[in-house]
């Protein structure tokens, strides 16, 4: 039964126009621009210690890896997918994160 949804949905997923995805990755170099800079910056998230693809520790949630994250310095929050296969978002100022 499941072999049978998982080739309905490649045939769906090889219909849809390459011009409408987005391939994603979670491992590896990411780059974002940063709003204060036109230069491009290797996926550090401005005004913290971390960046894109860097694996961290939360006290609750165990180890993950951060996967996006939105603004900057005191107000970025962050993307982190844990081990635990929970994504959530956190704040930088709050969650007391830990470089691993």
């Amino acid at each position: 039964m499941a072999r049978k949804i998982l080739i309905l949905l490649q045939g769906f997923l090889r219909e849809i126009p390459d011009e409408l995805t987005v391939e994603v990755r979670t491992g590896g170099n990411v780059t974002r621009t940063s709003k204060n800079s036109s230069s491009r910056i290797a996926g550090e998230v401005p005004d913290t210690n971390f960046k894109l693809g860097q694996r961290v520790l939360h006290e609750a949630f165990g180890e993950g890896v951060i996967l996006n994250y939105e603004g900057e310095g005191t107000n970025a929050r962050v993307e982190v997918n844990f081990d635990s296969s929970t994504t959530k978002w956190l704040m930088v100022a709050y969650a007391k994160l830990q470089n691993i």
